[in-house]
């Protein structure tokens, strides 16, 4: 079993605003359906690699200890070849004697990273740098009302250690896994550019999350009244708001979304925890859904 020791985030310094990209768009559908008025933006030169290279830069931890580098992302640099974890590997100056690997899942990737990376930590002292970068408007074509409006550019390092008695980081108790690749067509990279049925992917979230995370804490025996935060992926606010709602959460379960940065794909979820002080929080619920059409939910204690 891993630990959770830290997260780190990095934020581009551009944004792209949709109230003045679109004169005719409707303020109320933009805050109560989307929930950002303002959507993060990497430089047009700015990598993967960079951005994953920029947050390590705040990180603190020690490299000889590092037997582990995981990357989620789907729009890596050279198309994925070489694996973007290796170049990193190469610009933080690792060691070698290391694995490195990316991982090419979307808005459900965080948990499958934190699941792929324990049997790389065997020691106390290992730890593994768990990265998620995925910067859709690389992909995402100038005006289509459809997508510019929901994604943000970021990304996060998440440092995990061998789960310790006397380590006080969050553990990944259980966690489980769903896939519909029928509805693959619902997101996809269409030729270099980035393709959504808005509408599918609502009902999808709609109809299939929630009942997939009952049924998760009924078969794990967990209550639902024992979870202290419930983390959802920040897809939209329109269906943030619609799961919370569905899975009659109590208001004080419900974790307000972080403002002005968009959808952040895999990245939206460490955010969220590193923005709510996830370390001191009992027992978190997470669950990520979209691209594939696919789903993760874990609980962390």
């Amino acid at each position: 079993m891993i630990n959770i020791k830290n997260i780190y985030t990095y934020y581009p310094k551009n944004f792209l605003e949709p109230l003045i990209i679109y004169k005719k768009l409707n303020k109320k559908f933009l805050k109560e359906k989307i929930g950002a008025k303002r959507l993060l933006r990497k430089d047009l030169k700015e990598s993967v690699v960079d951005m994953c290279v920029s947050v390590a830069k705040k990180a603190k931890f020690q490299k000889k200890n590092v037997k582990v580098v995981v990357l989620c992302t789907q729009n890596p640099e050279y198309n994925g070849l070489p694996h973007n974890s290796a170049l990193i590997q190469d610009r933080l100056k690792l060691p070698n004697n290391i694995a490195a690997y990316d991982i090419s899942q979307g808005c459900a990737g965080y948990l499958y990273c934190l699941e792929s990376v324990s049997p790389f930590i065997k020691k106390k002292n290992d730890i593994g740098l768990l990265f998620t970068c995925d910067p859709y408007s690389k992909i995402i074509k100038k005006g289509d009302y459809s997508t510019e409006l929901l994604f943000g550019d970021a990304s996060t390092l998440t440092i995990v250690e061998h789960a310790a008695k006397k380590n006080k980081g969050k553990k990944l108790y259980k966690s489980d896994y769903f896939t519909s690749g029928k509805e693959y067509k619902s997101i996809m990279n269409n030729n270099g550019m980035l393709s959504m049925d808005g509408k599918k992917v609502m009902n999808f979230c709609s109809n299939e999350v929630v009942p997939f995370i009952e049924k998760f804490l009924k078969k794990e025996n967990i209550k639902k009244n024992s979870i202290h935060k419930i983390f959802l992926h920040q897809g939209s606010k329109y269906i943030i708001d619609t799961i919370y709602r569905k899975l009659e959460c109590k208001i004080n379960q419900k974790v307000l979304p972080v403002k002005n940065i968009g959808n952040t794909v895999s990245s939206s979820i460490p955010i969220l925890l590193k923005k709510n002080n996830f370390l001191k929080l009992k027992k978190i619920l997470i669950c990520g859904f979209g691209v594939g059409l696919s789903i993760s939910v874990g609980v962390l204690i």
